[in-house]
């Protein structure tokens, strides 16, 4: 009997999920992002992004569309209107999926008539999780 239970839990500790390490670090540059979207925040929005690499790239009319971090962060700036609210939106992390220094984090967005879904591919440069790109697309709600 005792060895029927150190199989079964042996067999369930490899079923259960581990959490990489470093998880918290991706995490903690996805917040970043999540707050300086949020506030207008360029200060947050700077932590996120590995800036002097980093891009935005999308598809507009069926062309790719590039926009420089700096421009990007800019403009999150200037987005704030009576209809953009953006304490309302729900945000979360879907998806983390690490391979040594680098990393994808899948995002979601939830906004009253959009779901915005982006794509964050991160490195860890001296230690630090930073965002180097990131493609997005907004689905109807």
């Amino acid at each position: 009997m005792r060895i029927a239970m150190l199989f079964c839990a042996a067999a369930l500790s490899q079923l259960a999920p581990t959490q990489n390490p470093d998880d918290a670090g991706i995490r903690r540059a996805v917040q970043f992002y999540f707050d300086g979207s949020r506030n207008a925040d360029s200060a947050a929005m700077r932590q996120a992004f590995q800036t002097d690499v980093a891009h935005m790239l999308f598809v507009r009319d069926g062309k790719v569309v590039d926009v420089p971090i700096p421009e990007f962060v800019r403009r999150s700036g200037e987005r704030r209107t009576a209809s953009f609210v953006p304490d309302t939106f729900t945000r979360r992390v879907v998806m983390i999926n690490v391979a040594g220094t680098s990393a994808v984090a899948k995002l979601e967005t939830v906004m009253p008539n959009q779901l915005v879904v982006d794509y964050m591919s991160l490195l860890k440069i001296d230690g630090e999780w930073r965002v180097v790109n990131k493609i997005f697309d907004r689905l109807p709600r």
